[in-house]
């Protein structure tokens, strides 16, 4: 239970870091609205437009953070609700992991032609309606965030800052694949990628559980 309390209640940026990176992994390579838009900019204009899409949570994630963290403090100081938000926060990874885990290999050759706008004006806007990062900064990444403001006002930039760095790296890096070598991630490297990092989030799902079970 030790490790656990360090992971959610008392972190250390050590423990920040290693779930930053792996949330960070696991949402940036799953596939969603974002990581379609940054392989169109990419098959239709070059790796330069993916990773203009790519670099959009940079823009868009502060608002969400800070909407998510607020909502999350509002809701924990109410008795019980904080292992309620665990549990559906828990939840919510196992769905997250699952549904990469199931995932058919990857295909995008039917792609429709975005309209000639400016690229990372439709990554925000995409992010920006995509209810996913709404999701995982209320039920995933708020707690860490809460937990490690307790510990100090600078403590989460040791979730935040590896978190979009690896999320961003992995847009860009899929967007510099699909423009050098369309086949090698068609033929099943995305697909593999994809299985592990979901294994991570199904383990740190079971975290949240216990966590969530543990303040009932």
């Amino acid at each position: 239970m030790d490790g656990l309390d360090a992971l959610l209640v008392e972190p250390t940026a050590w423990a920040l870091v290693s779930a930053a990176l792996i949330l960070g992994l696991g949402e940036g390579i799953k596939p969603g609205p974002l990581n379609t838009l940054v392989i169109t900019e990419t098959l239709q204009h070059d790796w330069r437009a993916g990773t203009k899409v790519a670099l959009s949570p940079l823009i868009t994630d502060a608002p969400i953070i800070s909407i998510s963290a607020w909502m999350w403090l509002q809701a924990t100081s109410l008795s019980g609700v904080e292992g309620i938000l665990y549990l559906a926060g828990a939840t919510f990874l196992i769905w997250l992991g699952f549904d990469g885990m199931r995932s058919a290999s990857p295909t995008f050759e039917n792609l429709e032609s975005p309209p000639e706008e400016h690229s990372l004006r439709r990554g925000i806007i995409t992010n920006l309606l995509n209810p996913n990062p709404w999701m995982f900064w209320t039920l995933a990444g708020a707690p860490f965030m809460v937990a490690a403001w307790n510990q100090s006002p600078w403590m989460p930039f040791a979730f935040v800052i590896p978190f979009l760095s690896v999320l961003i790296g992995v847009k860009i890096i899929i967007a510099v694949t699909f423009h050098r070598s369309k086949d090698w991630m068609s033929d099943g490297g995305l697909l593999w990628a994809i299985r592990i990092s979901s294994l991570s989030l199904l383990i740190l799902a079971v975290l949240f559980a216990l966590q969530g079970i543990s303040t009932l």
